[in-house]
């Protein structure tokens, strides 16, 4: 009994060293990139009044065969464009506007224009809950996140090279997938965390800076921009005394990767939903938009004189602004205030931004 112990010791030992001795397979990994700031980067940026436009982290290395999960935290898309493409417009004309007036029952001078929509390219279902692959041979595009809690998706990387996606609701932010044959050395999670956590520290510092924002004379900044795609949702200056007859502009910061509008009108578009601006901003969340949301309200580029009759109830709208040089928006709006008065402005795509015109 003692001899047979012996052996099967002795076997199973051997047994043991041919196994450690074996090479194993190496397993495909997966690595996590967010659409937009994580909870603690929204965490350092919201003392600030700010967000980042960004990917986290905003490149990232894996090995041929590995994976990249994106996990969605705010209205951001993945455009992997194939080799050579490029992304998608978020906007897209239809048919023609018809029948578009304004408070007093004036049509409005953008009736016979495109009426402009989300993308029909970037509706759902997109990929959001899939996991595909992508060897550059055929884009692969995320689509909106337009369902009440996005699923992660999952891209794995078939070939070897550096690849660049975007996201189509910001064009200027972009990401990168660098992708290395099996066996090169890549960064080790330890070192992504750190990647993130400085990129966190970075654009923080960047936020701190805008909430600092001033604009020259008669000029009110629509938001504010810098580095790593931060965007401070505010009007620089927050209020802006004049005096009547004094013509204003709306501009967008220089780098800005948002589209903003400045509005003026009846209501509070965040508090009041039912109220003019209200109705305005709460088309923009679905697939029909209300084109005086994102129109001028008047013929560009002569300033219309502002009183609190205009358009029959102290209408105005700047229409979408942006500082895209591809893009037909222009970057800036004016408008002169013509009567004495308090102006409450707001943003129609991101609402909770206000600013204030005191004219006296």
């Amino acid at each position: 009994m003692q001899r047979t112990a012996r052996i099967s010791v002795v076997v199973a030992v051997a047994a043991l060293t041919v196994m450690v001795a074996v090479p194993v397979t190496a397993q495909a990994a997966t690595k996590s990139v967010a659409l937009g700031t994580t909870a603690a980067a929204q965490k350092a940026l919201q003392r600030y009044g700010a967000d980042a436009n960004d990917f986290f982290p905003h490149g990232i290395t894996i090995h041929v065969g590995d994976s990249v999960k994106f996990l969605p935290t705010n209205f951001h898309t993945v455009d992997l464009p194939k080799k050579g493409g490029t992304f998608l417009p978020l906007l897209t004309g239809s048919a023609k506007i018809s029948g578009a007036v304004d408070a007093a029952g004036t049509p409005f001078w953008f009736n016979g224009q495109d009426a402009l929509g989300f993308n029909p390219a970037l509706a759902p279902p997109g990929i959001f809950g899939k996991k595909v692959r992508y060897d550059g041979s055929k884009a692969i595009e995320s689509g909106l996140p337009l369902a009440a809690k996005p699923k992660p998706f999952t891209i794995t990387f078939k070939k070897a090279g550096s690849f660049t996606y975007y996201c189509d609701v910001h064009p200027g932010m972009k990401g990168v997938v660098t992708v290395k044959s099996k066996g090169a050395k890549i960064p080790t999670a330890a070192q992504d965390r750190a990647a993130v956590k400085a990129q966190i520290a970075k654009v923080t510092k960047v936020a701190k800076a805008l909430a600092k924002t001033t604009a020259p004379a008669n000029t009110v900044s629509v938001g504010a921009s810098g580095a790593g795609g931060v965007e401070s949702y505010a009007f620089f200056p927050s209020t802006l005394t004049v005096t009547p007859g004094t013509t204003v502009t709306f501009k967008m910061s220089a780098t800005s990767l948002e589209v903003h509008t400045a509005t003026t009108g009846p209501g509070d578009p965040e508090k009041d939903p039912s109220s003019y601006l209200g109705k305005l901003a709460a088309s923009l969340q679905g697939a029909a938009f209300d084109q005086a949301a994102v129109y001028p309200s008047d013929v560009p580029p002569a300033p219309a004189a502002l009183t609190a009759t205009l358009h029959g109830n102290g209408f105005w709208n700047s229409g979408a602004l942006d500082t895209v040089a591809a893009s037909p928006l222009p970057a800036s709006s004016q408008v002169t205030f013509a009567a004495a008065g308090t102006y409450e402005f707001y943003c129609m795509i991101h609402p909770f931004m206000h600013g204030t015109v005191v004219v006296q």
